[in-house]
Parts: C-alpha cells; sequence; structure tokens
C-alpha cells in the first residue's frame, strides 16, 4: 500500500501547480477521483467573479481563473456531509542549486522530496485514499462524504471560496496540512490569521553633505518600524487561548520587503515597506484591517514631521482569515480517538500562527473544521521540503477511521 502512497505522491508532485498555475495538478487529482466517485465536478471559476464577492481574499500572484475539482459519495441514508479538502497549490522552488534532492519529486527510502511535499500534496493523497476506501467500501452509513481539491491557497483562499460559492460545502471538514511534530500527529484547532499591507513614508531630499537640510525617511520609518514593533508585543500580550499562547508568538509581524533612496549622497526621501501582520482569532479581517490601521495611527500621533506627512498605509496582497474550533468538538474528539487507535497515545490539540484554508471553512461555510496532516510545517516553503510516506499512510488511515465514525 505504501508503494502505491508513493507513487501518487510523486506523481502530485510532479505535476506543475505554482500558485496561478494549478490546471494539471487539478486535472490529475480529477483523473484519480473519477473511478470512484458518485460524482466529480471539475469546474472554473473566473477571477472577475470572485473579484466582487464579499469575503474575495484577495492574491498574490496574477491569475485570470480558479480550477477546482469536488467529489462525493453518498451513504444509505440521510446524514451529515464530511469533507475532505487540500490545496495543490505551491510556493516557487527558489534557488534550485540549494536542494540536494529533486525538487521535482524523489523518494530515498521512506521520505519524500519535492517542493510541495509537506504544504500539502501528502495530505491530499492520504485525503483522497481515505475517500478512495470508503467509496469503494460498504456504503451503509448515513450521510455524504466529498472531497474538494482547490488551487490558491498560497495567496489566501481563493480555490476554497470558488467551492464554497459553488455549493461543496459541509458540516464537517478536515484539512489535511502537515501538523506533525517531535512527538507525533498533533491537531490545530486555532489558528492566526495574516495581512500584507504596504506603508510608504516621506522624507525630504538634499545632498548629503547638507544632511540638516534635509529630512530622512529612514529615520522617520524606523519611528514608524518601532510603533509597529510595540502593537506587536500588545497584541501577543492579549492573547488568552492557551493553544495560541503555547505558539509563543501567536500573531507575529513580519517586514519582509524595504526599498528607498536613489543616490547614496542624497537624504534618503522617500521608503516604501511591505509587511505581514497578525489577525487574532476572535476578529475578521475586516476589523483585524481596521483594528491595525488605527492602532498604527495612534501610535505615531504627536511625531511633528509625521503628522505633517502622514505616511501611507494600505492594505495590499492576500488576507488569510483566522479561526478556531472548541477543542471538546465532536469533531475534534471522533479525530483524536482514530489517531488514538492508530498509533497507541492521543494527539495534542495546538495552535499555530499561520493562515490556512480552515478560516474560510468556518467563517463563510459556517462548517466545524480541523486541521489533521503528514509532514511537519517546518519543512513547508524549505529546501529540501519533504514528507513520510508511513506518515501519509497513517494520515489516510486515521481519516478512515475518523470520517466512518462521524458517519456512522
Amino acid at each position: 500500500m505504501n508503494g502505491h502512497l508513493a507513487g501518487r505522491t510523486l506523481a502530485l508532485v510532479a505535476a506543475s501547480s505554482e500558485t496561478g498555475h494549478e490546471h494539471p495538478a487539478i486535472d490529475l487529482v480529477a483523473s484519480w477521483l473519477a473511478p470512484v466517485a458518485d460524482e466529480v465536478d471539475r469546474w472554473v471559476t473566473p477571477m472577475s467573479e470572485l473579484e466582487t464577492d464579499s469575503a474575495y481574499p484577495g492574491r498574490e500572484v496574477e491569475r485570470d481563473e480558479v480550477p477546482v475539482v469536488a467529489a462525493r459519495v453518498a451513504g444509505t441514508r440521510p446524514g451529515p456531509t464530511v469533507v475532505l479538502t487540500g490545496h495543490v497549490d505551491v510556493v516557487p522552488v527558489g534557488d534550485r542549486a540549494k536542494w540536494s534532492r529533486d525538487p521535482a519529486g524523489e523518494l530515498h527510502g521512506d521520505v519524500l522530496f519535492g517542493r510541495g511535499s509537506a504544504d500539502m500534496k501528502g495530505g491530499v493523497v492520504a485525503a483522497i485514499e481515505a475517500f478512495t476506501r470508503i467509496a469503494n467500501g460498504d456504503r451503509d452509513f448515513a450521510g455524504e462524504l466529498r472531497f474538494v481539491a482547490v488551487p490558491g491557497e498560497e495567496d489566501g483562499g481563493t480555490g476554497t471560496l470558488a467551492a464554497i460559492r459553488r455549493g461543496w460545502t459541509g458540516d464537517l471538514v478536515i484539512v489535511p496540512e502537515p501538523t506533525s511534530g517531535p512527538e507525533g500527529p498533533r491537531v490545530v484547532v486555532a489558528h492566526g490569521g495574516a495581512l500584507t499591507y504596504t506603508i510608504e513614508v516621506e522624507g525630504r531630499s538634499a545632498h548629503a553633505a547638507t544632511r540638516l537640510l534635509g529630512e530622512s525617511a529612514l529615520e522617520h520609518f524606523i519611528t514608524v518600524y518601532s510603533a509597529v514593533e510595540r502593537l506587536e508585543r500588545e497584541l501577543n500580550d492579549a492573547e488568552r487561548n492557551p493553544a495560541m499562547q503555547a505558539t509563543g508568538l501567536p500573531y507575529p509581524t513580519t517586514i519582509g520587503v524595504v526599498h528607498g533612496g536613489v543616490w547614496a549622497s542624497n537624504v534618503m526621501e522617500q521608503i516604501t515597506a511591505e509587511l505581514r501582520v497578525g489577525v487574532t482569532i476572535d476578529e475578521s479581517i475586516a476589523e483585524a484591517e481596521a483594528r491595525f490601521e488605527r492602532t498604527l495611527r495612534e501610535a505615531i500621533a504627536g511625531d511633528p514631521w509625521l503628522d505633517a506627512h502622514p505616511p501611507r498605509i494600505e492594505r495590499t496582497g492576500a488576507a488569510f482569515g483566522s479561526s478556531s474550533i472548541d477543542p471538546d468538538d465532536p469533531l475534534v474528539t471522533a479525530l483524536c480517538d482514530a489517531a488514538e487507535s492508530e498509533t497507541g497515545s492521543r494527539p495534542a490539540t495546538i495552535g499555530v500562527p499561520y493562515g490556512c484554508d480552515m478560516a474560510l471553512w468556518r467563517r463563510e461555510a459556517g462548517a466545524a473544521c480541523v486541521v489533521f496532516g503528514p509532514g511537519d510545517i517546518t519543512h513547508a516553503h524549505a529546501v529540501d521540503e519533504r514528507v513520510s510516506i508511513d506518515e501519509v499512510a497513517l494520515t489516510a488511515r486515521v481519516l478512515e477511521a475518523a470520517v466512518r465514525n462521524l458517519l456512522r
């Protein structure tokens, strides 16, 4: 069985699916679903349609359309709808020379290397395996099992939004993103979100030899940056959810890009920075946006230069929502029971500081949702990204058992 899963994971990793170009991977998944599902729906949603949606999360790359595939198998009587869902899009490989293994997929023993292997093609393969076993097994269960493969998770969640708007929703949703840790499987019950901002700070140019006649945009940006750091501390100090507190830094703020200056002998007249700020589990994207912009402007008020030349603060790029679920929810219990039965130990329920599609399933579809899958998040987006095929197989068994219990 592990050979079968290794082959599928290798094939999916090899299928081109960098964010914005996911058709080959979606088509491959559709070919696996067609022989076993009662219905397969493979469609394309125009971006122009999603851009007018009130929940549109923005995007990091230019694209015209969003390809999605969904499938279903039905039981013999009415009951809940369970959804297994994952994304096939991946981030760029980066510098190929830094990889010791082929980023298009290379198997060494139990470990499969390749871009997207952990995040999250191994999880997608595990979910398809669970779906296939249930489709081919005893259909004497209540309700329906659905599988949804989406693009666009890495830049906000456009694929999941497209699936929800087409009606491929459910009551109970499991997302097999990588959640394994040093002590084994874990279940994510809370996660933060993130917004991307561009901030422009104005200065006044002057010759470097007459520096006092100018106003350094860099110095004034440092004032803004100090305020951003203080707001980050205050936001994290206020968090009371135990799962999020345990992350150490639930809502990190990171400045990833800075541009400024035109000449070494000039006083810098403008600086532009792109940063990522956190969204707490208790606020919507709109609430987080309003809170950050208000508190930042309040924090820099009173600075004579910035009062006279207010920085431009603009939300750009994608927005990742946040969400949480009660650790005692029946969905969490069913998944933990199944994992304990397979491994002999009960998985921890944890919070994580990054966004994922769980937020859209919770906030837009109104579903109970958890995250549980193979791989370690520390390998995601990294050089020599990898996943254990044994973990993929374990996840498939746990998902199958949990779904059967939920549809009992």
